[in-house]
């Protein structure tokens, strides 16, 4: 069994892969990090939804809705007991919905709840909250470019 130092390490690596997943738009990978029957909960923004099948579905459509999304992780603190954990990280957000021209910056806060399973380290429970919001100026001068093709990084959780 791994020690408190590297379960927090493989912690940290779980939430840098899915903000990894959520940047290049791969949803499978958003869902991979998740328990089979976890929970992602988004107050004031629709229901909970449990379930990793359920919760790709959703994070499938998220992505038909955005022509954009780029996460950054900005600092954690993770807590490991035994089998389970508790971690809250800071992040922000800058994105742009289909058809729209307004590009939207946001700063949030994930509250997690962790499980080990024989696979690894998973989310059990994910809420994210929303703690400010701001439409861009300028949006219509922002240049954008395609996204490149990722180098295959080994070790990043699969469906």
């Amino acid at each position: 069994m791994a020690g408190k130092f590297e379960d927090e390490m493989e912690i940290r690596a779980l939430a840098s892969a899915y903000a990894d997943a959520t940047n290049r738009r791969d949803a499978d990978g958003m869902a991979a990090v998740m328990a089979p029957d976890g929970r992602i909960e988004k107050p004031g923004y629709g229901d909970p939804v449990q379930g990793r099948e359920k919760i790709l579905k959703r994070y499938r459509r998220l992505q038909r809705e955005r022509d954009f999304l780029c996460q950054q992780i900005h600092s954690g603190v993770v807590h490991v007991a035994g089998d389970v954990a508790t971690a809250r990280w800071w992040f922000s957000e800058t994105k742009l919905a289909v058809g729209s021209e307004d590009w939207l910056a946001m700063i949030g806060v994930y509250q997690d709840e962790c499980v080990r399973l024989p696979e690894g380290w998973r989310f059990s429970r994910r809420v994210q909250t929303t703690i400010m919001e701001r439409v861009l100026p300028g949006g219509t001068q922002v240049t954008r470019h395609e996204l490149p093709d990722f180098f295959a990084i080994p070790g990043l959780p699969e469906l």
